[in-house]
């Protein structure tokens, strides 16, 4: 999936450190693996184009011989590595404790005669 668009300036940086993150995470856990943005789109669900854009901002991107190829920079993993040790551990969701409904909204009022 995407955000809507356009994207207002905070909305893009927003999404592109979480997309950064996101992103980041996933080939530090596939090392050696051999990846297509394809694959990383559908078990993200994070559109193409969103991950071909920052992959290009995090120069992780190359085009060689008609193709596109995923870098996995190590110096940028080790980075991000180090950023996630230093944060410590993200606080996790307790979903037993979540309550949804969804909006249901309210009939329309008929005009009196």
């Amino acid at each position: 999936g995407s955000p809507e668009k356009p994207l207002s300036d905070l909305g893009l940086i927003s999404y592109r450190s979480y997309w950064k993150d996101v992103l980041l995470a996933y080939l530090c856990s596939r090392p050696g693996t051999t990846l297509s943005i394809k694959d990383i789109s559908q078990e993200m669900a994070i559109n193409s184009y969103d991950i071909v854009s920052t992959l290009q901002a995090l120069g992780m991107m190359k085009y060689w011989k008609g193709k596109h190829i995923i870098l996995k920079k190590q110096d940028v993993l080790e980075e991000y590595e180090e950023r996630v040790k230093r944060r410590g551990k993200m606080p996790k969701i307790d979903q037993s404790c979540l309550k949804w409904t969804p909006f249901v909204p309210p009939a329309p009022s008929t005009p009196s005669s």
